[in-house]
């Protein structure tokens, strides 16, 4: 049935989508100002989203959630209006309900919910009217060709008809919101600490580009995508295969592809594009004016603007990781011993060490870095001068993670999966705390005035912690992209005035009040 209704959905979406029940002349139903899910312990880790299933050759537009739960009650996740209701939508895939909201950013939205019956005490909403949100508008059915369940849709074209369930193309392209992602960042929305977000069209592959004028670039899975600072799309670029992509002086944008094609775009549009000759291991980095990549072969390129090589810096080693800061790329790799190297702009080596143990470099942003090996932490300087910090007392693994405020008081995870420690800026141990969330991927850490400890889990939740005694001050959460989750995307960033910005690695980014966040005063 979902098939038959594509034809009819297709002529219902190319219609203007409404932004607000007034503008047909009907009954306002008010403003969304809080939303939840339509069933109780809805996973936000269950994602079927965009997924290819064919046996209805398409991609699904919703989420599936509630399974082998018939006759469990379903509930609006917001008020609103209904704008379709019918116990036989989806004809033996049983009924469709579909509300209209309103949100406090000016747009409508509505939310879909499939798969349902009526029960003795549960029946479908009438047409036109109100609903609140938590008021039931049906339970989950027995659908003909699955088990019962419920799908649930987000959407932003007009809503009048069931809809097809699945699309000829990726969802995000025809309309449709993920619906976890959607209510997740509501949620944030409507916190006393929210203060900006912005979401991806489709997933990102790297944290956003953040421009001079306050508009933010998106490099998404084929896209680059540029908004303004009320979320407002200003262009958006098919690009195949984007992998990474940098801001350059004059303002314009290059990006890398997975065919190691350069592309340069400047106010959405193209400027110029080029071939790199050999293969290449990582995105790209803006060193100066330089454009550095690591190769395949463990060396260092660097390429000008206009596609011309300008050095090679081979490093006869086996590169295992590699991180920037300032003009500066730090490269850590093993041959015969642990190795770091860190390149300047002109492909120089301006620092070379050894350790007998991994060596993890991990960047200040101002041109200094944080080398992590065995135990030990040091500080290597803009200046390239090396300053011991402190020994953590146990070994820092690969997945080890830190931050460090601007007293010089340091965070570290060390890669256990279990604890955080934190040390004042004389080496001494602090204290030691179990994680209070379980993190598939190392949690990123940032710090800003020292007022707070931040980290962001592998899941999408953020935790700010008290740094006096490490005890927990608040959490939210993001959905980190379930399927789509990509760690290379993750962000999280402490600017002036405790400004945190941070992204799970999906669609959403946003922007919190660190101490409206944590409860405190800081400086």
């Amino acid at each position: 049935m979902k098939r038959l209704l594509c034809i009819v959905f297709l002529l219902c979406s190319t219609l203007p989508p409404l932004r607000t029940a007034q503008a047909q002349g009907q009954v306002d139903c008010g403003v969304v100002d809080d939303i939840d899910y339509p069933i109780d312990s809805a996973s936000r880790d269950h994602d079927d989203f965009g997924m290819y299933r064919q046996w209805f050759n398409g991609y699904h537009t919703g989420v599936d959630m509630a399974f082998d739960r018939p006759g469990d009650e379903i509930q609006a996740v917001a008020k609103g209006r209904i704008t379709f209701s019918d116990t036989a939508g989806w004809d033996t895939e049983k009924g469709v309900v579909i509300i209209e909201h309103r949100f406090p950013d000016g747009n409508t939205y509505f939310s879909l919910y499939g798969h349902m019956e009526e029960s003795d005490t549960v029946k479908f909403p009438t047409v036109g009217t109100c609903i609140a949100k938590g008021s039931l508008v049906g339970v989950v059915g027995r659908p003909s060709q699955s088990a019962p369940h419920l799908h649930f849709e987000i959407r932003k074209m007009r809503a009048s008809t069931g809809g097809p369930g699945y699309w000829n193309v990726d969802p995000l392209d025809g309309g449709w919101l993920h619906p976890i992602d959607f209510v997740e960042q509501w949620k944030l929305r409507f916190r006393p600490e929210f203060r900006a977000a912005f979401s991806a069209t489709t997933g990102l592959v790297m944290p956003p580009l953040m421009q001079p004028d306050g508009d933010l670039v998106l490099v998404e899975d084929n896209y680059l995508e540029a908004l303004d600072a009320g979320n407002h799309q200003r262009w958006r670029l098919n690009v195949r295969g984007l992998m990474g992509a940098v801001l350059m002086p004059d303002g314009s944008i290059l990006g890398r592809t997975l065919n190691n094609q350069v592309v340069v775009v400047a106010d959405g549009r193209f400027v110029s594009a080029w071939n790199v000759s050999q293969p290449l291991r990582s995105p790209p980095f803006r060193l100066g004016d330089t454009i550095a990549f690591v190769s395949d072969d463990d060396s260092v390129v660097g390429y000008g603007q206009d596609g011309v090589q300008r050095w090679q810096t081979p490093l006869y080693s086996r590169v295992e990781r590699y991180v920037q800061s300032g003009d500066k790329l730090a490269i850590a790799a093993y041959q015969d011993g642990y190795k770091l190297w860190v390149i300047d702009s002109s492909g120089a080596l301006t620092y070379q060490g050894t350790a007998p143990a991994p060596i993890t470099p991990i960047s200040l942003g101002d041109g200094s870095f944080l080398i992590l090996v065995a135990s030990q932490i040091a500080l290597l300087k803009p200046d390239m001068s090396i300053e011991t910090l402190l020994d953590a007392g146990q070994p820092l693994g690969r997945d080890s993670q830190i931050a460090r405020d601007a007293q010089g008081d340091v965070a570290i995870y060390p890669g256990d999966g279990k604890y955080l420690y934190f040390f004042d800026a004389q080496g001494g141990l602090r204290w030691r705390q179990a994680m209070p969330i379980v993190t598939s991927q190392p949690p990123l850490l940032a710090m800003g005035s020292g007022c707070l400890i931040y980290a962001l889990a592998g899941d999408g939740t953020l935790i700010a912690l008290h740094p006096e005694d490490g005890t927990l001050a608040n959490s939210v959460r993001l959905f980190a992209g379930g399927n789509h989750y990509t760690p290379a995307a993750r962000m999280l960033r402490v600017s002036a005035g405790e400004q945190v910005q941070f992204s799970p690695g999906y669609l959403s980014v946003a922007t919190i009040d660190g101490a409206t966040f944590g409860g405190v005063e800081c400086q």
